[in-house]
């Protein structure tokens, strides 16, 4: 396992940051780019240099001048916070806003300096199916094409090479057979991925000749592993180069067993469809994500109110984008959690997101009121290998619930419930409900904690 990972480590480390186009695509890509004034690849050159040292001199200067704009944007063009009356001067004078501020205000968040101008509505149900709309402007949009670049490359994926999309697609985002082919993707359904299908991909990837990575949920990756674990497949020769997982947690035993079988990095991205890309794990910085600070200033704040936190200590996760102009978000409360701390390699600063604990409304507690990690739970369930599904709901101060989907039987409920007394509480009242499947939610994800407990 540790030769595994220091192959990939030396594989992947060495072309982070190089930009040398190796498909058709990507040649063709630049090549469109350059006729229209390389406005992406300049773009793409600053992450680059900002996201290599978070603290050179360029990385400072850069995110100082970007951050000054947008708040200086921000307080002549917006309404909100021109009716709050905000001058630019600090970031700590503007508040931390939400989804729900902005959803009840959202004309006042719209910059009047782009009304007229072209913008797109970047639209997401979130995990609670709760439609929310932020609109995006063409260099904010330029913007997100680099930043996907950036992260795509490194874990040694150029764009252009073939990827398989694991997610829901409906008629929002469902790509024609011409983008398909264009941007060499393979929309996989996530809806009933069954064993035939996930069969299916299997054999579609090992006797595939070309070079593929894979970006998927989470859940999908966690099927598609359960699968393997009951047909052991030879995928010595898929040629995957890359496996990255997204929207909700990657468990570590399923990470593993991924880089094992594979012989590839795999990878959590964090990102929203409200910012883009926020950060993403690298193979060199291991299970820590690296922040991309050079489109968005992140700030780590106390759950119960909005005073930063010392590096290492888990908060919300709020951030200012520096690039969307129509609608500036300016210190946006993401919903999720997370700690952050500094880290050096090979003599340069990352500043990385240590921990992603998922949405704020689906942390849970014990019975003390004290805030344990989702991946308490998720680290711990693998031993329970009769299970096909679980989900764990916090339904009050003492009461939770496991629900089980079993492949036949479950002899090992009072093993369960012992073990996460132990850490809930001695007190906890932990009910098991057995079903034949565990519905997903209507954004594709499968979530398996969830915290009903009203606040």
């Amino acid at each position: 396992m540790k030769l595994i990972k220091n192959l990939m480590f030396n594989r992947v480390h060495n072309i982070e940051f190089s930009n040398k186009p190796t498909t058709w695509r990507s040649s063709f890509f630049w090549l469109l780019d350059q006729f229209k004034g390389s406005k992406i690849r300049k773009h793409y050159d600053a992450i680059k240099r900002i996201n290599k040292n978070h603290e050179c001199d360029y990385a400072k200067q850069q995110r100082t001048t970007y951050l000054n704009q947008i708040l200086l944007h921000a307080v002549k063009t917006v309404p909100y916070y021109k009716f709050l009356g905000i001058t630019a001067t600090s970031l700590q004078h503007f508040p931390v806003v939400n989804k729900n501020l902005i959803k009840k205000n959202s004309k006042s968040f719209l910059s009047k300096s782009y009304v007229n101008k072209k913008t797109f509505n970047a639209s997401t149900s979130g995990s609670t199916g709760t439609p929310f709309t932020v609109v995006h402007d063409e260099n904010k949009k330029r913007r997100h094409k680099a930043d996907v670049h950036f992260f795509w490359e490194t874990v040694g994926h150029t764009w252009g090479q073939g990827f398989y999309y694991f997610r829901i697609w409906n008629k929002q985002n469902r790509k024609s057979k011409f983008i398909q082919k264009i941007q060499n993707i393979s929309p996989i359904e996530v809806f009933k991925l069954n064993d035939s299908k996930i069969k299916e991909f299997l054999n579609r990837i090992i006797f595939g000749n070309a070079p593929k990575s894979i970006l998927s949920y989470a859940s999908a990756l966690d099927g598609i592993v359960k699968y393997l674990k009951r047909h052991p497949t030879d995928l010595s020769n898929a040629k995957v180069i890359s496996i990255i997982a997204m929207s909700e947690s990657l468990d570590n035993p399923t990470k593993n067993y991924l880089e094992v079988h594979f012989g590839c990095p795999v990878v959590s991205r964090y990102a929203n469809t409200e910012n883009g890309m926020l950060a993403q794990q690298t193979p060199f910085l291991e299970n820590n994500f690296l922040l991309n600070l050079a489109s968005y200033h992140i700030e780590i704040l106390d759950t119960n109110a909005d005073i930063p936190l010392e590096d290492g200590k888990t908060g919300r996760i709020v951030v200012t984008d520096f690039f969307n102009r129509a609608m500036p978000l300016i210190r946006y409360d993401t919903g999720d959690l997370g700690a952050m701390k500094k880290t050096e390699v090979n003599g340069n600063i990352h500043y990385v997101l240590s921990t992603v604990e998922g949405r704020k409304m689906d942390a849970i507690f014990n019975t003390k009121g004290e805030p344990i990690s989702p991946f308490t739970l998720t680290n711990n369930m693998w031993k329970y290998n009769r299970l096909n599904q679980y989900q764990f709901i916090q339904k009050g101060k003492n009461n939770y619930e496991f629900i089980l989907n079993v492949q036949t039987s479950f002899t090992r409920e009072k093993e369960l419930i012992n073990e996460f007394k132990g850490y809930l509480g001695s007190n906890a009242n932990l009910a098991v409900t057995y079903v034949d499947e565990i519905p997903l939610l209507s954004s594709g994800k499968r979530k398996k904690v969830l915290n009903l407990t009203e606040k």
